[in-house]
């Protein structure tokens, strides 16, 4: 797995609620210091990765004795991605915290009202259906082999597909759209970007860094990622673009399963 993982427009990048930094005089994270922030989570997130790698190192030699370790054993990568999404996604929640806003307003972490749901859920069936007549079209568009792969080999074993399913719709959907559509959309939004800028270049980032696929795939996730930080601008709730990433990974996840 990538960095952020397991992913597979609309109109109007107008939000219908109060932006919070037009309500307050409070500045947020300008262009260079949200950027330098990711950079930091990059460097949280190897370096979760590297403690969840070599914790699990550590107890393999103490469970198993004189047996050693397959170094590409799917849970390693597994735990890594779980320790390590969350502590790149904590450490921009307390950078949003430091620049004097609470978290919630920070990240809009606001709870969208029922009509934007149902519009957003909309919006995904209308995308699944382009994605699967673009893969029909042209079959170099499917990426499904990659997680087929994937779910495959942790198949038969309890704990690591609970570990699977979890970061698939909790863990990386949260962590990921904090970060995205949360803490760099607005900061980017709000110097000379603006909240379109914004929203292209955290989705452009958002396909490249999911390296476990072709470069078609990678566009798929980019247009994933314009999708929901639409969605995040239009109702001003990030809370919105979680759920429409859980909801994407859930259904990309049961799509594997009937196949496999």
């Amino acid at each position: 797995m990538s960095m952020m993982t397991a992913t597979y427009p609309l109109a109007g990048a107008k939000s219908e609620r109060p932006h919070t930094a037009v309500a307050s005089e409070r500045r947020a994270w300008g262009f260079w210091a949200t950027s330098g922030w990711l950079g930091l989570a990059i460097v949280a997130f190897l370096v979760g990765s590297f403690v969840a790698g070599f914790s699990y190192a550590i107890w393999w030699v103490i469970a198993h004795p004189g047996v050693a370790l397959n170094v590409n054993a799917p849970m390693i990568e597994l735990l890594a991605t779980a320790i390590s999404m969350p502590a790149a996604a904590m450490l921009l929640v307390l950078a949003s915290r430091k620049r004097g806003w609470s978290v919630r307003e920070y990240l809009s972490l606001t709870m969208p009202r029922l009509r934007h749901v149902g519009y957003a859920l909309g919006a995904l069936v209308g995308f699944w259906a382009l994605v699967g007549v673009a893969a029909y079209l042209f079959p170099s568009i499917d990426q499904s082999a990659v997680m087929t792969r994937e779910f495959r080999s942790i198949m038969g074993n309890g704990a690591t597909l609970a570990m699977f399913w979890l970061i698939l719709v909790v863990t990386a959907p949260i962590s990921e759209e904090i970060i995205f559509r949360g803490f760099l959309m607005r900061g980017w939004s709000e110097c000379k970007l603006g909240a379109i800028g914004a929203l292209l270049l955290s989705s452009l980032i958002f396909g490249a860094i999911h390296l476990q696929y072709s470069v078609p795939g990678m566009a798929i996730v980019c247009g994933l990622g314009l999708m929901f930080g639409a969605a995040r601008l239009w109702s001003g709730s990030t809370v919105l673009s979680i759920v429409m990433h859980a909801t994407w990974n859930l259904a990309v996840g049961v799509a594997i399963v009937l196949t496999v």
